[in-house]
């Protein structure tokens, strides 16, 4: 009986589907395009693993790549050097250390880390989640990506870490933003995914039933906090992690999923 309460408290798809309309509301395009992770969250509130890790990244340097570049380059650094495993829920530091060492890391938990790495490296970013409701077992539920803020384009981009994968329509030398890519998909627009490494080959239906069918519905992750969740993760490991979240939520410090008002 424990055990079983131990895994509801854990695990049971009610407890997240509570969690997530709590958490979940409507917000303007303007609100959208302008949050930024950075704000919250600046280089003192990253660990110090990050630094460490960075420079395994960079060899120590990165002042003569441009934005992009460096956006690529820990993208593909992450991908081939962890090759993930089981969801964590873990905070930002623990994280990293059990994906490096090879013992888990999904979608969620890429975007987490690679969030703190853009931090590290001047680069804006945000976090996305996309809620599906395809029927196709391998690609309902959820999934994460993130964008960045391009200065030599001057616009941000959309990049799926977990996938080392990037979005285009006409023009194939400037990725599309989240948004840019909400509008294409609503208007039935052709959209191309090219992977950010060339030595990394993609499933294109896949990842088409992942982001471009109907039932997929991508939403902004803000106020997060890394340094409130490291904290908080922490020191009451001891509670499952639904309680933790549901701590956070009453004392409104809990992350929050925006939907653009554009996809009502």
């Amino acid at each position: 009986m424990i055990k079983l309460l131990i895994w509801y408290l854990r695990r049971h798809p009610l407890l997240y589907k509570i969690r997530f309309r709590l958490v979940s509301k409507n917000s303007s395009i303007d609100s959208i395009e302008n949050y930024c992770y950075n704000d919250l969250n600046t280089k003192t509130n990253i660990p110090h693993l990050f630094f460490e890790v960075n420079n395994l990244i960079f060899n120590d340097s990165n002042k003569n790549l441009s934005d992009f570049e460096k956006t690529k380059k820990i993208a593909i650094w992450l991908r081939n050097n962890i090759k993930g495993g089981p969801g964590l829920g873990k905070s930002s530091e623990k994280a990293l250390d059990i994906m490096i060492k090879g013992n888990g890391g999904v979608c969620s938990d890429f975007s987490q880390i690679y969030n703190n790495f853009c931090v590290i490296n001047d680069l804006k970013v945000k976090e996305w989640g996309v809620k599906n409701i395809s029927k196709d077992q391998s690609v309902s539920g959820g999934h994460s990506f993130n964008e960045v803020y391009i200065n030599e384009f001057r616009k941000w981009i959309m990049i799926d870490i977990a996938k080392s994968i990037v979005f285009y329509h006409n023009d194939k030398n400037i990725p599309l933003s989240a948004l840019e890519f909400i509008k294409l998909k609503k208007e039935n627009k052709e959209i191309f995914i090219y992977s950010v490494d060339k030595n990394i080959l993609i499933n294109d239906n896949h990842l088409k039933n992942i982001f471009l069918t109907s039932s997929s519905v991508p939403f902004l992750i803000t106020n997060y906090s890394n340094k409130i969740y490291d904290y908080t993760l922490n020191n009451l490991a001891f509670f499952p992690e639904s309680i933790i979240h549901g701590i956070l939520f009453i004392i409104g410090k809990s992350y929050t999923f925006e939907f653009p008002k554009m996809l009502i």
